[in-house]
């Protein structure tokens, strides 16, 4: 049981950038050959890939809501978790499935969200290149359940 909560017990450092797009800002980015492929996870998180010969190079996913928003007084979809394979990076991969993303959801939202390690220059940007603007940094620690800003 103990085993189980360890985790939670720890002292998390929180220092990340978020990122928003909305309608009025939102660029066009060249196409790539790639087929975009969308899944259902769960009712909260919805995953986007691209497969090329059964390897997934890149994937990213939208989540619905995320806690993490309501530090700076805001809710709603947000981009998280993106991964691209190293023989894929450096080709515009990211920034275009991202962007993808966030034209689909600003069909129906006012606003979507990125949140990136604030030491991740290379994510920091493709995001950029993706045509997000930067809405703030977050330093923070979380303890259990507890975020302290």
């Amino acid at each position: 049981m103990i085993k189980k909560i360890k985790p939670y017990l720890k002292v998390k450092k929180i220092d990340v950038l978020i990122y928003y797009m909305t309608p009025d800002f939102v660029t066009a980015f060249p196409s790539l050959d790639y087929q975009i492929d969308k899944q259902g996870i769960d009712a909260n998180k919805t995953k986007y890939s691209i497969t090329i010969d059964s390897i997934c190079i890149h994937k990213s996913f939208l989540f619905k809501k995320l806690n993490i928003l309501k530090l700076i007084d805001r809710k709603g979809p947000t981009i998280g978790d993106c991964v691209t394979i190293p023989e894929y990076k450096g080709k515009s991969i990211y920034p275009f499935v991202i962007n993808h993303i966030a034209k689909e959801v600003l069909k129906e939202d006012n606003e979507v969200f990125i949140i990136v390690n604030s030491d991740n220059v290379s994510s920091i940007r493709g995001i950029e290149k993706a045509g997000f603007k930067l809405h703030t940094r977050i330093k923070a620690k979380r303890f259990f359940c507890f975020t302290i800003m």
